[in-house]
């Protein structure tokens, strides 16, 4: 069966995961670096490749996100995604992984867009900007209500 993942893209992939993993809490970080006959055949520098990343992921709260450096010239990176991390509001575990996320991301000086708090459908929102200009919204809805 087919998964659908996020894949991230950034001028420092290796500095953006130490990032994700201080202020997140990722674990699994896994990064492969760029070897220098790809660098040649894309046009790349071949000096420092064991900082640059081809490939690289980390898990928060379960979930696997991908990254990579940015590699072509005038590559766009896109803000209009937003990172959804999504918890049970009728689970006091989930509940609990919320607020303890939320509050060290929020300590680590990321931009508070939306507050989290208590919405009407019955479930808590957050929305944060973290220092890379991604945007991640925190939310819980009770999974008993979801078709």
């Amino acid at each position: 069966m087919a998964k659908f993942y996020a894949y991230l893209s950034f001028e420092n992939a290796k500095e953006s995961m130490d990032y994700y993993k201080d202020v997140f809490g990722a674990t699994l970080l896994q990064r492969m670096p760029m070897d220098e006959n790809m660098a040649k055949e894309w046009g790349l520098p071949t000096d420092n490749l064991e900082n640059t990343t081809i490939h690289g992921g980390f898990v928060v709260l379960g979930n696997t996100i991908f990254c990579s450096d940015r590699t072509r010239d005038g590559e766009p990176f896109s803000s209009s995604v937003t990172v959804m991390l999504d918890f049970n509001s009728e689970d006091t575990e989930d509940v609990a992984a919320l607020d303890s996320l939320y509050k060290k991301v929020t300590e680590s000086g990321v931009e508070i867009i939306d507050p989290l708090k208590e919405q009407f459908w019955g479930g808590k929102m957050g929305i944060i900007k973290d220092k890379y200009g991604l945007v991640w919204m925190f939310h819980a809805q009770p999974y008993s209500k979801l078709q």
